[in-house]
């Protein structure tokens, strides 16, 4: 959802402007994408506070 929204910002439509595949179980994304299985992945980003 947080990566189609951005899309949606950046003027993109992601129904008709690209594919998105949301059948990867979102741990298995970055594995995915390491294997030539898509073009871009979203990651978890923890800011760390000290």
């Amino acid at each position: 959802m947080v990566f189609e929204y951005i899309l949606k910002k950046q003027g993109l439509d992601p129904a008709s402007d690209l594919n998105i595949d949301q059948s990867i179980d979102f741990g298995s994304t970055a594995a995915a994408f390491s294997g030539g299985q898509g073009d871009y992945t979203v990651v978890e980003y923890k800011l760390l506070h000290l």
